[in-house]
């Protein structure tokens, strides 16, 4: 009993080094994937950003809930250990969560860049400033992606104007020649499908990360309640066995009147 518990309670200690692992890995994964979602925030919303906001807290939480659990099996502590399995299932719940958001997110992000988009589109035409904040950040999509516009060159036909990142010319020589009616590459498509498409990438991989570590991290709550039912077992073999040895103690008869160093009995002297 002893030898299993002991088992246990080594597999829960390395479990909780694996655990740590895969929480800074997590962290990593996770923040890489908002960095990307965030440069484009302007353009596809926030709404995206926030299963991979979510994920990366959850990261920060499964180092907290290692480190705890990594304690608790050094101290083997019943009530403890079946603490931090609860814990454990929480975090696994929460990052399945993460990972269900995501896949519901990844499903309709495509209204809701669209609107931002168009929103975000209208803003910087009403400034008419090509150095402005908001129209570098249009070129510079005009130039990753290879588009023009929201839908394509036309959404300029009011202004009668086209950008000239839409040419394929970065922001910088914007400042130099901002803007121009006459491109032989002209980018003939709009920026609202490719964005989408990369949007609905990133939140796929932000669902994966989420699903994977919730399937590699529920292993723990197994380890964890099995160490606890390992030492409830200890625990109750060592009452037994106590009260079996106390039973025995009170129930052996008193042979010390008969042993032979006793003093002989003597006759009354008269």
């Amino acid at each position: 009993m002893a030898l299993s518990t002991n088992c246990w309670k080594y597999l829960v200690l390395t479990f909780n080094v694996l655990f740590a692992m895969s929480a800074v890995v997590l962290f990593g994964v996770s923040g890489f994937l908002l960095y990307k979602l965030f440069v484009y925030r302007h353009f596809i919303g926030v709404n995206a950003e926030y299963p991979a906001i979510l994920l990366l807290m959850m990261a920060i939480i499964t180092c907290s809930v290692a480190w705890i659990g990594w304690r608790t099996a050094k101290s083997m502590h019943h009530f403890h250990i079946v603490l931090t399995g609860v814990l454990i299932f929480v975090v696994v719940v929460i990052q399945f969560s993460c990972f269900v958001w995501a896949m519901v997110v990844w499903d309709s992000v495509d209204i809701d860049i669209k609107n931002s988009m168009s929103s975000y589109f209208d803003l910087a035409n009403e400034l008419n400033n090509p150095n402005s904040p908001d129209s570098i950040r249009w070129d510079r999509l005009h130039v990753q992606f290879e588009c023009c516009g929201v839908s394509g060159p036309g959404d300029y036909g009011q202004k009668g104007s086209v950008p000239f990142s839409c040419c394929g010319q970065g922001p910088l020589d914007a400042k130099f020649k901002p803007y121009t009616a006459d491109c032989s590459t002209l980018y003939q498509r709009g920026c609202a499908k490719p964005l989408h498409h990369y949007t609905r990438q990133q939140l796929l991989l932000v669902a994966m990360a989420a699903l994977i570590a919730s399937i590699l991290q529920s292993s723990g709550i197994f380890c964890t309640f099995f160490l606890a039912h390992a030492i409830t077992k200890r625990r109750r073999a060592s009452i037994r066995n106590s009260s079996s040895i106390r039973e025995a103690t009170f129930s052996a008869p008193d042979d010390s009147l008969l042993s032979p160093t006793a003093p002989a009995p003597t006759l009354p002297k008269y």
